[in-house]
Order: C-alpha cells, then sequence, then structure tokens
C-alpha cells in the first residue's frame, strides 16, 4: 500500500468509498456530481489510480467493478500522520519539535485538550 497524500478527487472518490462501503463508479460519480460535474471516465480513471495505489479493492459484477476500501479511514490516516511526522522530524529535528509545541497554542481548545489527552495516555502506556 502506497501511504501518501491524495490528490483532491482521489480524496473525494475516497472518503465517498469509506461512506458507501462498496460501491461502482456511477454510485461515486452521482454523490461527486451533486458538487462538482465530472465525466463518467474521470471518476472511473481516479478509482483505478486508488486500486493501483492499493487503497481500493475491486472486483468485476457483471460489466461493472465494485470498490471498496482495503484500509479503514482511521488506520490510512494513522499512517499518513505517522509517514509525514517522520519526514518532518528528520527533516527538521529539533526546530521541527519547537514548532510543533508553539503551534499547539493556536489549535482550538477542545482539540488542544484531546491532544494532551491522548499524550498522557500514551506516557502511561511506557
Amino acid at each position: 500500500m502506497n501511504t501518501r497524500q491524495l490528490s483532491e478527487l482521489e480524496q473525494t472518490a475516497m472518503t465517498i468509498v469509506w461512506e458507501l462501503q462498496s460501491c461502482s463508479v456511477r454510485d461515486v460519480l452521482e454523490k461527486i456530481n451533486k458538487k462538482k460535474q465530472l465525466a463518467y471516465t474521470t471518476v472511473a480513471t481516479i478509482l483505478q489510480r486508488l486500486h493501483e495505489k492499493g487503497l481500493v479493492i475491486r472486483k468485476r459484477e457483471g460489466i461493472a467493478f465494485i470498490y471498496s476500501a482495503k484500509l479503514s479511514k482511521e488506520t490510512y490516516s494513522k499512517n499518513l500522520a505517522q509517514l509525514f511526522i517522520s519526514k518532518f522530524f528528520n527533516s527538521f529535528g529539533n526546530v521541527g519539535l519547537a514548532s510543533f509545541a508553539e503551534s499547539i497554542d493556536k489549535l482550538p481548545k477542545k482539540k488542544k485538550e484531546y491532544l494532551f489527552e491522548l499524550l498522557e495516555a500514551y506516557d502511561k502506556t511506557k
């Protein structure tokens, strides 16, 4: 599985696949076209790319492919966050850590409290 950030259209399609759990190109097209008009072939190409990246599984049903997520949204998010943080801290070291710590003040109060709860819970497992 290739964990990397998705394009905006790939992310939109992936969100729909997670939501529907099992869907065809037409299902995804109908959801996307409520906000933005795309061609069937464009959506088919996006789903093909997601399949090639190992994010969706596809199986043939009649003349259509049915797509489902290979990973849960939570697992994908965790993998992507871990990859980003690893690259960020490897590139910027202590300066990156200090910058991250300073940016915590800019978080909404509830998000900040949640982050501190997670850190405290993680610290207790060590």
